[in-house]
């Protein structure tokens, strides 16, 4: 996309997507956040990618992705607050086992292909949706589909294999 198709079609809904995002985080500093984090992404690309058929829908959807994103996140933090609440202090052994836990995930993730370990990362960790992460690979949501579905077995795998050598080794 070029710079003047940017500022034609994307900068003139910048008020359009701060509203959408208000009406979705009902705070405007977030929604301006969201709104900013998005159009400086999609400025830093925009030579990278094709002028969409529909830009006003491509821009909006990216609106919603990065609020519901946002909000999962919240979502997700209120619940470990919870927890902690609910259990008191935090013991030394359960923070052990969560280390423990990382660090067996994070072996295992280094196992996989280099193609399935970077689609996991940006779908499950960066929580990027399936048509960016289509767009950041270079191929389509259905590729990208079966990327996720390949590692996510292979890393279930990986996991039930290391379960099983370390409860070998325990045994012996």
């Amino acid at each position: 996309m070029k710079e003047s198709e940017f500022t034609a079609f994307v900068l003139p809904l910048r008020d359009r997507m701060f509203r959408y995002a208000q009406s979705l985080l009902l705070s405007p500093a977030e929604a301006e956040d969201v709104v900013h984090d998005l159009l400086m992404r999609l400025w830093s690309e925009h030579a990278r990618w094709e002028m969409p058929r529909k830009v006003e829908s491509f821009v909006m959807t990216a609106v919603r992705n990065r609020c519901c994103d946002l909000l999962r996140r919240r979502q997700a933090d209120e619940r470990r607050r919870e927890a902690v609440a609910a259990t008191g202090e935090r013991s030394v052994a359960a923070d052990s086992d969560r280390w423990e836990v990382r660090e067996l995930v994070r072996r295992a993730l280094s196992a996989l292909p280099d193609r399935q370990r970077e689609v996991l990362h940006l779908k499950e960790i960066e929580g990027y949706p399936t048509r960016e992460i289509a767009a950041m690979i270079g191929c389509d949501e259905a590729q990208v589909r079966v990327i996720l579905s390949r590692g996510r077995m292979a890393l279930r795998g990986i996991l039930q294999k290391m379960r099983n050598d370390e409860r070998t080794t325990r045994t012996d």
